[in-house]
């Protein structure tokens, strides 16, 4: 037995995407232009963690001419695949040039630093330099697909007795109710029934069934009574 898990998921999961990847309108000018990242938000000075392994290429306020321009302050990740993972608009940079970093290894904090309207970070993907920009999040399922996760054993064992305590359930439901159907049909010696309101007495085994079990030891002392008193048969 098996369940899909994406890490990617996770890792986007205290994310909010303020704007996808593809055509929209330049939060400056208004005109349409088309996004080359999503711009992704978690909070102001908020810690930015690497989506992938790789090696820092940049790690500093990128000028024009360098591919950089107007992001700001701009952390870059080459990774295994020789693609360039642009983490843009930084507070500040917590990496250097040269560096490996890991997956999850916090490369800057949430700015809002070069050409930005506000405090978010401009993820992008290039997989081959400058103008070579793809749709980030295509790119890390890419990068990291799910993959089949054997469910432990201990799961599976909790599971079968969680049914095992449900059968088991149903089981003393059936049981009680004959017992309540039998004492019905018992009578005393002035032929009243031992237990009278056996359709009450069902219905409340299903709702509370607690509140049954608070009233079990007064039930059996007034059925003793009866059957002992009146010579029940």
């Amino acid at each position: 037995m098996t369940r899909e898990f994406n890490v990617v998921d996770e890792m986007l999961a205290p994310y909010r995407v303020t704007s996808p990847y593809g055509p929209r309108k330049d939060p400056f000018t208004g005109a349409p232009v088309f996004h080359t990242g999503i711009d992704l938000v978690k909070g102001h000075l908020a810690p930015i963690h690497a989506f992938t392994d790789g090696v820092v290429t940049h790690a500093k306020m990128g000028v024009a001419g360098t591919g950089y321009g107007g992001f700001g302050v701009v952390v870059a990740v080459q990774d295994r695949n020789g693609a360039t993972h642009l983490y843009a608009h930084l507070h500040d940079a917590a990496v250097r040039v040269g560096q490996r970093v890991k997956r999850g290894d916090v490369v800057g904090r949430q700015g809002s630093t070069g050409r930005s309207t506000g405090s978010h970070l401009h993820y992008e993907v290039r997989r081959k330099g400058y103008g070579t920009h793809t749709d980030p999040i295509a790119y890390l399922r890419e990068y990291c697909p799910a993959v089949k996760e054997p469910v432990v054993a201990a799961e599976i064992a909790k599971k079968a007795e969680e049914d095992v305590m449900k059968a088991i359930e149903a089981w003393k439901l059936e049981l009680a109710d004959k017992a309540i159907d039998n004492l019905a049909v018992k009578k005393d010696a002035t032929g009243k029934s031992l237990l009278q309101n056996a359709d009450e007495w069902k219905a409340r085994l299903r709702k509370e069934p607690q509140k049954v079990l608070e009233d079990m030891p007064w039930l059996l002392f007034v059925m003793v009574d009866r059957a002992t008193n009146g010579g029940g048969k």
